[in-house]
């Protein structure tokens, strides 16, 4: 078995591993508050579910370990599909690095708020929820860029596979419009809310169907040998 084979089935299964924790992360606790929340409502929330939030937080920020190998494995077939003056593979690789520097920062300030934050007066407990609410939306800016590049080269090579290239732009579309919930504080579109619920879940699941054809599809210039 090829380098490049191995190092792709390795990524698979660090992407998988990356998808248990992050499914862990969103499940064992329930939906924080959304923007705009009252601080009873937070207050109530995080001293009720203080230990799961805590281990949510943690989880969420770990997922990081296991995607850096995807990514990089992920990269390096996305960089020899597309051959010579390869760019795209650069720029999927800095919307991840964005996502996920992102994305631990919010989770940093979700533990934060789940330790103490919640107990330092109203004021505060909004100010800290607010903040762990848009860090969390604005994972979507890194995850649009990574999406849609790794999608972007699928679909033109066939690498990895064009139907989930097909799948990730549709991804990135609910992604971009997850954004937009950083303006609401109420109604069907608050931040926090199904909307970004359902970004947050449809990028999940993209990322675990990649690792999965990652393992059973070798690389097309492997499978070209």
């Amino acid at each position: 078995m090829s380098t490049r084979r191995n190092a792709s089935i390795a990524g698979g299964i660090a992407g998988i591993i990356g998808w248990v924790i992050f499914f862990v992360a969103f499940v064992i606790a329930p939906t924080p508050p959304t923007l705009g929340a009252s601080a009873a409502d937070i207050t109530r929330y995080f001293s009720e579910h203080h230990t799961a939030t805590l281990v949510s937080a943690f989880l969420f920020a770990t997922t990081a370990v296991p995607f850096t190998p995807w990514a990089g494995a992920l990269a390096a077939r996305l960089r020899e599909a597309e051959g010579a003056g390869a760019w795209l593979y650069l720029t999927f690789l800095l919307g991840v690095i964005v996502t996920f520097a992102v994305g631990v920062s919010a989770s940093s300030i979700f533990m934060a708020l789940s330790d103490r934050g919640w107990a330092l007066g109203d004021a505060s407990a909004r100010i800290l929820a607010d903040i762990a609410n848009y860090a969390y939306i604005f994972t979507g800016f890194g995850s649009v860029v990574f999406v849609t590049a790794a999608s972007v080269v699928m679909i033109r090579t066939g690498e990895v596979a064009r139907m989930l290239g097909q799948l990730g732009l549709l991804v990135a579309v609910i992604q971009i419009i997850s954004l937009f919930t950083a303006f609401f504080t109420d109604g069907f579109m608050v931040g926090g809310g199904l909307i970004s619920i359902a970004g947050f879940t449809l990028l999940g699941l993209w990322w675990l169907a990649v690792s999965i054809v990652m393992i059973v599809r070798a690389p097309a210039a492997v499978e070209a040998s």
